[in-house]
């Protein structure tokens, strides 16, 4: 189809130059006019390019389809190759796999991003970020109100700020304003893809809300990127490394933070908040939290979790300490899971320490939230409601262990320090298929009010065969990353937790 289309062009472009030539022969037309910047044969050509490149995405958009047609959740490289060697003809390409569900495509000296939905982004929506200068002009953009909505950006090295001069960041999510959506707020809603590369040198010092490197993204991806150890984040309400707030169908893939944070609450090492089916996968911290007095809902990942929101396949080895005093609702991965969120295919390495309401995977889960198929190995300590994977819970928790120390006065559990029936929401806490470590816990359960059910604590030579218990989210420890003990499924490095 694409041949053809070629050659019809080009009989087409051949048409043209002849009656150019004949103009000139009859009518002594300047050569300016022909080619000159605005000559007749240039606007010609570049008519021309328009339509090639027309088609050409055309040809890429029918390719996706044909493999979405197939019944395909993601697009599989193989099934998209065949797609466009079929539309493409003879014309060369390469198409390279990003990690994160989407490509990159490159025909002759024209790029293309296709996104794991399918939604073909051309060269022109695609913004290259090389410098620190670069960054800035691209947050000074988004702050004036250009949303980037539609467009690609990707960094093409890694960046370092000047960690002497605060970092404002990109999207504002204004002081004044009580919610995401108000139409004062400068939001980012484009695609920010790291390409693996780290930025550098963030300085932030403000009690200003939703800060980090983005302030507030809505309805807007951030892909593969890394914040290096060299910043110094302190912030107050709704701060993360990379992002103070994602919202309204937001997604964070394959993204790290190294640096320590200094936060209050719903703040966490990478995201403060996430609203509204959004979803973070393959996210991981190893900077250590300090949670300011008072604080609540604070994460080693994210600080809240809410409204058909998820994380999947995170990890924390950073320390979130709090004050033994005052500070509440802290998780190694989330401080709060909440309105039919789930969080699932998670473990914490990190020292958990506060007031009440502390976990190892998360403080309080609550209003339909659903924790699985995820485990403990840090030490948590706290005064009342203690638990290796909640503090609190009133929803459901599955196929879930810990092995780490659980410390408190009131309501110690190694799993949930209190699990319970909410009136108000009308939900109940279950435990099932749940286990801790012998010596770490006496009791799985504080306080229980609701049901558990196959549930027990179990002796390290019982723990380490639990993998076909637990599920298919598990797998054995044959490299010994988690001292023999299951691991989950996706955790295939041995050196990714160092």
């Amino acid at each position: 189809m694409q041949k053809q289309k070629n050659k019809e062009r080009g009989v087409t472009l051949i048409a043209l130059v002849v009656s150019i030539i004949v103009l000139i022969i009859l009518a002594g037309v300047s050569i300016a006019m022909l080619v000159g910047e605005n000559g007749i044969i240039t606007q010609a050509q570049r008519a021309d390019e328009l339509t090639t490149q027309a088609q050409q995405k055309e040809a890429i958009e029918l390719a996706v389809a044909s493999v979405q047609a197939q019944g395909t959740l993601e697009l599989d490289k193989t099934k998209l190759e065949l797609a466009l060697q079929s539309q493409l003809g003879d014309t060369e390409y390469s198409l390279t796999e990003n990690g994160d569900g989407s490509f990159w495509l490159q025909i002759t000296e024209r790029s293309y991003y296709i996104e794991s939905t399918g939604k073909v982004i051309e060269e022109e929506n695609m913004i290259a970020i090389g410098s620190a200068e670069e960054l800035e002009t691209l947050r000074d953009d988004v702050n004036n109100g250009n949303t980037y909505e539609g467009k690609y950006v990707y960094l093409t090295s890694d960046i370092t700020l000047d960690i002497n001069e605060e970092w404002e960041p990109i999207g504002v999510y204004s002081m004044e304003n009580d919610t995401p959506d108000d139409e004062n707020n400068k939001p980012f809603s484009g695609i920010f893809d790291g390409k693996g590369y780290e930025i550098n040198g963030i300085y932030i010092n403000t009690t200003d809300k939703v800060q980090g490197l983005f302030g507030l993204v809505t309805g807007g991806k951030i892909l593969n990127l890394g914040i290096g150890i060299d910043c110094n984040i302190s912030g107050n309400l709704s701060v993360g490394a990379i992002a103070g707030y994602l919202y309204n169908g937001s997604k964070a893939i394959n993204c790290y933070n190294k640096s320590n944070l200094k936060v209050g609450s719903y703040s966490g090492g990478l995201f403060g908040q996430l609203a509204i089916n959004c979803s973070i996968e393959n996210c991981y911290n190893i900077g250590n939290i300090n949670v300011n007095n008072d604080s609540r809902n604070t994460g080693g990942v994210v600080g809240n979790v809410s409204l058909n929101s998820s994380l999947k396949k995170c990890y924390n080895k950073g320390t979130v300490e709090g004050n033994i005093s005052t500070t509440s609702i802290l998780g190694g991965i989330s401080g709060n899971l909440s309105d039919e969120s789930l969080l699932e295919e998670c473990f914490n390495l990190g020292a958990i320490q506060g007031n009440n309401i502390i976990g190892g995977i998360l403080g309080q889960v609550m209003n339909n939230g659903i924790v699985q198929n995820c485990y403990n190995v840090g030490n948590i300590k706290g005064e009342s409601k203690i638990g290796g994977i909640s503090g609190q819970s009133v929803c459901n928790i599955f196929n879930c262990y810990n092995i780490g120390e659980i410390e408190g006065n009131v309501r110690i559990g190694g799993i949930v320090g209190e699990n319970n029936i909410s009136s108000s929401y009308h939900t109940t806490g279950v435990l099932k298929n749940t286990y801790s470590l012998k010596d770490k816990c006496e009791a799985i359960c504080g306080y229980n009010n609701s049901i558990i059910e196959d549930s027990s604590i179990k002796s390290e030579e019982k723990m380490k065969l639990l993998v076909s218990t637990l599920g298919a989210s598990f797998k054995e420890d044959i490299d010994n990353i988690n001292n023999g003990y299951p691991i989950l499924i996706w955790q295939r490095d041995p050196t990714m937790v160092n």
